[in-house]
């Protein structure tokens, strides 16, 4: 009902006849927009929605199924007069009428089978805060799952002990009925956000007949926070739950989260969206479908659990199939083949450290292996032997390659020098520019490249005339001031070839804290 004045803030409200005597009056300023055709059907049925809410509570009656009878009228009548409006207006239409009074319909099954129902229903939005007047989320949940036609989960993380409360439901959901056909379908999807997914309970749940999880197994990237569950029903009754709550125990049972519930005949909109933007994770390609009885994919998930707990360090996007560079990676990657394209085949690469430089490299000549199908000579020069040794380890990853290559150091003898993993001393103490020609490798990278300007990395890069020539660096600007650049064929503009500063990798959310915060 009207108050007695406007007061100042924010508004989305339909103007009526009293609030527009209240703007022509007000000493404030309104800020007034035509109401727009698209949406105009849907802003005035939700006014309609509550003005009809307001005006049927106060219809009187004797008896409770009496002022039900007199509300159902009241709506039937209105039916009717906006019928005979449309027919005037040359729209023939059909207005499917209340019963009087009406009844609910709660659920179609087989007989002498009772379902179980969500407390709140399938039409109200509701706000789950674990408080003592609210249903337990995990109860809604569960009620939920026994009576859907498929059910999309997206989470964080993943733990047994929030698998274990639901297995039963779900077990029953996917069993097969005296037809033998599957009563519904299952989609998880989930990451290694910092190793809190548990391997056993992605088993538990992939072992489960018609359910498919996909995993992003970079959680760095991904860094998913969230949590959804969207129930899906042929009747047309949908629900939706977003919230803060994993597939955990802790969060199911007494977690302070907030959930809420939308439901796709009461929020139309929301739950369509949730829905579209669900199918849009599921079709990225950063998600692959994890299955439970390849010991490939269990072995690289376990690797991918354990490296996003800190354990070990990322190389590029994890896969159960061939490694593959992340989005940004293959911009750079385009980059540097362009500049190629351009005839400039000396370049420099500048990135951010923990941008993944050397696996970049490591792709790139993947790229140039697969054009020629075979691995063209390959020289690798660093100034410690602890960088040498990841990145052998990285070219075999990629190059999918156990034994590719061979280390040369001083406490490391190489077995070829075909393809060489070695440290600029041992290059100018074995004398191999020398002994095996400046033009021996096709491809040379040299990383670290700020130190190119020591009196033996600039006699190297000198001397050195291979096909390709990459440097590798996150500062190129050195503190004597001296120009690595001029080793390299930089950009008409004087830039190198390819550049993502600490700045540009803060902006693209490459780099995280190291203060990691689990919400269960």
């Amino acid at each position: 009902m009207p108050k007695d004045e406007l007061p100042k803030g924010l508004y989305d409200l339909l103007t009526t006849e009293w609030s527009y005597q209240q703007l022509e009056n007000t000493p404030y300023q309104a800020h007034r927009e035509p109401l727009g055709n698209e949406q105009s059907h849907r802003q005035l049925a939700d006014t309609l929605a509550d003005r009809m809410s307001q005006l049927l509570a106060l219809l009187p009656g004797d008896e409770q199924n009496s002022r039900i009878h007199q509300q159902a009228r009241l709506i039937n009548d209105l039916l009717i007069f906006v019928r005979s409006r449309l027919n005037e207006l040359g729209k023939e239409v059909e207005v499917d009428l209340l019963r009087e009074p009406p009844d609910r319909l709660l659920a179609l099954t087989d007989p002498n089978l009772q379902p179980k129902l969500p407390e709140i229903g399938l039409s109200q939005p509701w706000l789950f805060t674990a408080g003592k007047d609210s249903p337990a989320l995990l109860h809604e949940l569960t009620a939920e799952l026994s009576n859907c036609n498929q059910v999309d989960i997206l989470v964080s993380f993943i733990t047994v002990s929030g698998v274990r409360k639901i297995i039963d439901v779900l077990r029953r959901l996917t069993a097969t009925d005296a037809q033998g056909d599957q009563l519904a379908k299952i989609r998880v999807l989930t990451t290694t956000y910092v190793g809190a997914t548990e391997q056993k309970a992605l088993d538990m749940l992939a072992e489960l007949p018609n359910c498919e999880v996909r995993i992003s197994l970079d959680g760095r990237r991904t860094r998913l926070h969230a949590k959804a569950w969207i129930f899906g029903r042929d009747s047309g009754f949908g629900s939706a739950y977003v919230g803060s709550a994993n597939l955990s125990g802790a969060a199911l049972m007494g977690g302070l989260e907030w959930t809420v519930k939308f439901t796709e005949t009461g929020q139309t909109t929301l739950y369509n969206r949730a829905k579209a933007h669900f199918e849009t994770l599921w079709e990225d390609n950063e998600f692959q479908t994890y299955d439970h009885n390849n010991i490939e994919h269990q072995r690289v998930l376990r690797s991918a659990l354990q490296r996003e707990s800190g354990k070990s360090n990322p190389i590029a996007n994890p896969t159960f199939f061939e490694l593959q560079p992340k989005a940004f990676q293959e911009d750079i990657l385009e980059q540097l083949e362009a500049e190629r394209l351009h005839g400039r085949y000396r370049n420099l690469l500048v990135a951010a450290t923990g941008t993944g430089k050397t696996v970049m490299a490591a792709f790139d000549y993947r790229a140039l292996a697969r054009k020629e199908g075979g691995h063209p000579r390959l020289l690798f020069v660093a100034h410690r032997i602890e960088i040498l040794q990841q990145a052998i380890a990285t070219y075999r990853q990629v190059l999918r390659a156990p034994n590719f290559g061979s280390l040369l150091s001083g406490h490391h003898e190489a077995d070829e020098y075909q393809h060489l993993f070695a440290t600029i001393q041992s290059v100018h103490s074995k004398g191999l520019l020398k002994h095996l020609g400046p033009d021996y490798w096709r491809v040379v990278v040299v990383d670290e490249c700020h130190h190119i300007e020591a009196q033996q990395f600039e006699r190297f890069v000198s001397a050195i005339q291979p096909e390709i020539l990459l440097g590798l660096t996150a500062t190129p600007e050195r503190r004597d001031g001296r120009d690595i650049l001029r080793h390299f064929e930089n950009r008409p503009d004087g830039t190198p070839a390819v550049q993502l500063r600490l700045w540009h990798a803060l902006d693209l959310q490459l780099l995280v804290s190291c203060t990691v915060n689990i919400d269960m």
